[in-house]
């Protein structure tokens, strides 16, 4: 099954490929680059400094990001292993970890075993801190704060000692990224058309709250010192009190813009500036350090860039001088966005949620006979990022969702012709989806037995095979594989088939 092969790998793939042609940001310098050499399918890392490898064909899967020296990696089956650069071929830790953070620039992260809490750890590996059973998941350290959602799904932080400092009670809590103020999102207001969002400190005290009917965040952080907003139609900064101020990274004023067609501030207040489609670097007296000649300039915040021609990279120093003779096509390098989550979950919590989300006739806003034009808000604007797929994906809180279609959801019509959307195409089933992971390996066979169960409460029978059926047409089947636990809901019954069921070694 294409579709179930998609979900698995949207679900399973933790760890962020950065392709050369995209932009990327480094909020914090860094040493060592994860990166895919020319014509190579596994990965390496380089050292920013001197442009050597210092590993080298080393993983087929992308390391994290390289903080302090320390990173992790996934293995096959879902586990991760930590590293320390002096010596990349042994991990760290003893056994394998369900899951897994990056390092912070203090030296810790937070992993769990299979099976078990969330845990602070060391660079050697050692237990720090054990989390409480009631933290879900967890967010890496950042200037100190982590943030953790609990079972009932709200958020706060913990330091690194694993102590609560701002309790549960957002329905969103970003990181402590660039400064002292994190954004979060209080729970009555979460499902709002206008959200109301907060700008606390590191003591949870509230510094000002916004709505989003008359600010629009652009990113959940600060930087330089304000929060850039959209406000009607033009961009706005906000200080940690909520006053508009003057934004800080104003470059109009800095760079001749007669003489270039953009330009962007780098960490050091130089600007990488651009004309005729190629890119150099100036300083803030139009001094130039680098001519425009490459593609991309990607700002290492380490006197170091990543300049792109094509699709080939290659570091240069402030002045466009090689560094190194290192050739490479993907490079990962900014921070890992994924949270750690808890070694084991609330099965009857989970069935329970999954439950609420189909009955006899329908599932997650699906009825036999809708169509793509029914379900449009889903959509994106473009049609382009669809075509050839008969399926669209989307995250329902710990649930993937994956509604299937009869029909490719955008197609081209017509050689040359501009993509479109085929808003006739009918739903035919959904697949819901659960990354079990990072839990035991008898969590799948368990949460299939209590669904099994809970079947008849939403007008299902057994009708064999492990198929269930409803009288209003509809039939369900539940399988696993990999650690990816699968409900397939079927608008019909005649197509619907039983899910294999492999458990995990």
């Amino acid at each position: 099954m294409k579709t179930l092969q998609a979900i698995t790998a949207l679900c399973c793939v933790a760890v962020l490929m950065t392709g050369c042609k995209q932009e990327s940001n480094y909020p914090y310098q860094t040493d060592y680059l994860p990166i895919q050499l020319v014509g190579s399918q596994k990965w390496s890392i380089i050292d920013v400094n001197t442009g050597k490898l210092v590993v080298k064909d080393a993983y087929d899967i992308t390391p994290s990001a390289v903080v302090d020296g320390m990173y992790y990696v996934m293995n096959d089956d879902g586990t991760f292993d930590y590293y320390n650069i002096s010596n990349p071929k042994k991990p760290i830790n003893n056994a394998h970890y369900g899951s897994a953070t990056s390092f912070g620039a203090n030296g810790l992260a937070i992993a769990s075993r299979r099976g078990g809490p969330l845990e602070v750890i060391n660079q050697k590996g050692e237990t720090v801190a054990t989390l409480p059973k009631e933290v879900a998941q967890c967010t890496m350290f950042t200037r100190g704060m982590a943030a953790y959602q609990n079972d009932q799904g709200q958020w706060g932080y913990i330091n690194e000692q694993g102590d609560t400092v701002i309790a549960a009670r957002y329905a969103q809590a970003h990181e402590f990224l660039n400064s002292d103020q994190a954004i979060v999102v209080d729970n009555n207001q979460a499902n709002d058309s206008a959200v109301t969002f907060t700008v606390i400190d590191k003591t949870g005290k509230e510094l000002f709250n916004a709505s989003s009917a008359q600010y629009q965040l652009i990113q959940p952080y600060f930087v330089s010192g304000v929060l850039p907003v959209v406000k009607g139609d033009t961009i706005v900064c906000l200080d940690i009190n909520g006053k508009e101020v003057p934004n800080p990274n104003d470059n109009h004023s800095a760079v001749d813009s007669a003489r270039y067609d953009d330009y962007t501030r780098t960490a050091a207040n130089l600007f990488i500036v651009a004309k005729n489609n190629k890119v150099g670097l100036v300083d803030s007296k139009n001094n130039v350090l680098i001519k425009p000649q490459f593609d991309r300039l990607v700002d290492l915040s380490a006197e170091r860039y990543i300049a792109i021609n094509d699709t080939i990279c290659h570091l240069v120093d402030q002045n466009g001088k090689a560094v190194g003779d290192v050739k490479f096509v993907h490079v990962h390098g900014g921070l890992d966005g994924a949270p750690a989550a808890r070694g084991f979950i609330d099965t009857d919590l989970a069935v329970a949620s999954m439950m609420m989300l189909f009955g006899p006739d329908y599932c997650c806003g699906a009825r036999p006979g809708t169509t793509l034009m029914d379900m449009n808000s889903l959509l994106d604007t473009d049609p382009t990022p669809y075509v050839g797929a008969n399926f669209i994906n989307i995250q329902q809180g710990p649930f993937i969702i994956q509604y299937i279609f009869n029909n490719e959801v955008a197609s081209v019509p017509t050689q040359g012709a501009a993509p479109t959307f085929n808003l006739d195409a009918k739903v035919m089933g959904v697949l819901i989806a659960l990354n079990l992971t990072h839990t035991g390996v008898d969590t799948e066979p368990t949460i299939v037995r209590k669904t099994q169960g809970a079947l008849g409460t939403r007008g299902f029978v057994l009708e064999g095979n492990g198929i269930f059926t409803s009288e209003a047409g509809p039939a369900i089947a539940m399988g696993y594989d990999h650690g990816l636990f699968n409900l397939y809901y079927f608008m019909n019954r005649s197509y619907a088939q039983p899910l294999p069921q492999n458990p995990r070694k």
